[in-house]
């Protein structure tokens, strides 16, 4: 068994002894009976007794980074939540092959009303619980890892408080393990960089370019580096004097945005937001009589139950899982004819549906006014983003 699936099996297993205790959290003071703590004690007792660690460098900055996680838990009340802590070391193993060094990363919840994600030296990676709240996917949950990831990865927190107190890193890890009076102030420094994305522009340019890399590797759609983007910038927009940590400094928000835009164009990856953001999601549902086509849950299209009814609906909802984008520009869902008789409506170049109808179904220019309305919720759940130019 690898060590990926060795950690989390030991997650699962702890977490069928403490299952009934899922959602309980401790605060600061009570931390020696922090659940969260003793499953992610297993855990990393696990990871680090099968890393060989041979790297002086990784074991410094992994010394640094577990006297760091002492710094951060003093301050913020860790969540004990092990299903959330399954998933997202899931995430956080899928995307480790593509990083350039084999670390032994370890996730924690903190709770806090600022949506917020760091990572510190060693891979000791941190979520708030306003940060998972805001996370729509599986995707989104992966493009902020693989940011937070790439900062560990390139050591950048590191490179930067040692360039601050003119050391070396192996000087800077002497500073803090010696436990000498500079030891706090150089701990807090290193905190701080990750907390608050204190990096300088050049590294966060690599994190969004080289995280969107490890995304499209691990198979997770890279557009998602784009919606949450947009939707920091859109949080920033509603309360500009709060403080968002991994996307509240430079490169100013709009840059990174079309930064990422312009790679995945570059790259010929086309914006899909609907799929990170899980919207313009098609169902069908049937009753005894009628069969329905739905939009993230409205009814767009349907009519008497038969066969040929099934078989339309069931065509036009693969095109529509196909084509019906976000960005889709309203010409690209064009009706010919009057939409009575000898009519089709198109969904970009294809046939989307077409008269004669079965009988006692809403004619195509009903069929298309839904549609748009369906689009025009979805994009109005995500109003920062420029849909099509």
């Amino acid at each position: 068994m690898n060590r990926p699936f060795r950690a989390v099996a030991i997650l699962l297993s702890i977490l069928c002894v403490f299952s009934l205790f899922a959602s309980i959290s401790y605060s600061a003071e009570f931390r020696p009976a922090n659940l969260i703590s003793v499953v992610m004690n297993a855990v990393a007792a696990d990871v680090v007794a099968s890393d060989d660690l041979d790297d002086p460098q990784l074991r410094r900055e992994r010394e640094i980074g577990r006297k760091a996680v002492e710094h951060i838990e003093q301050r913020w009340e860790l969540i004990a939540d092990p299903a959330r802590l399954v998933h997202l070391t899931m995430i956080t193993d899928r995307l480790k092959p593509y990083l350039e060094r084999d670390m032994p990363y370890e996730i924690r919840i903190i709770r806090s009303d600022v949506p917020n994600a760091f990572c510190l030296p060693g891979g000791f990676i941190f979520f708030t619980s306003r940060m998972l709240e805001l996370l729509r996917s599986d995707s989104e949950i992966a493009a902020v890892m693989a940011h937070e990831m790439i900062h560990v990865d390139r050591a950048h927190s590191v490179q930067m408080a040692a360039k601050a107190n003119r050391v070396n890193l192996a000087a800077l890890a002497a500073i803090v393990l010696s436990g000498g009076a500079m030891a706090p102030a150089v701990l807090a420094q290193v905190a701080q960089i990750a907390v608050n994305s204190a990096y300088s522009i050049e590294f966060e340019k690599e994190a969004d370019s080289m995280g969107l890399d490890v995304l499209i590797a691990a198979g997770y759609s890279p557009t998602a580096m784009v919606t949450i983007m947009e939707r920091f910038m859109h949080e920033e927009i509603k309360q500009p004097i709060r403080e968002y940590g991994i996307y509240m400094s430079h490169p100013e928000s709009v840059e990174r945005v079309k930064s990422m835009s312009e790679k995945l164009i570059s790259l010929r990856i086309l914006l899909e937001r609907k799929i990170p953001l899980q919207l313009l999601r098609t169902s069908i549902e049937e009753d005894e009589k009628n069969a329905r086509l739905l939009i993230d849950g409205t009814e767009v299209w349907g009519g008497g139950k038969n066969v040929t009814t099934l078989e339309l609906l069931e065509r036009v909802q693969k095109l529509l899982d196909r084509d019906f984008q976000m960005e889709l520009a309203p010409y690209d869902l064009r009706l010919e004819g009057d939409g009575k008789t000898q009519s089709l409506l198109r969904l970009k170049n294809n046939i989307l549906a077409e008269t004669p109808l079965p009988e006692g179904m809403p004619d195509l220019v009903v069929f298309r006014g839904n549609l748009l309305a369906a689009l025009a919720r979805a994009q109005a759940r995500h109003p920062i983003a420029k849909y099509f130019r």
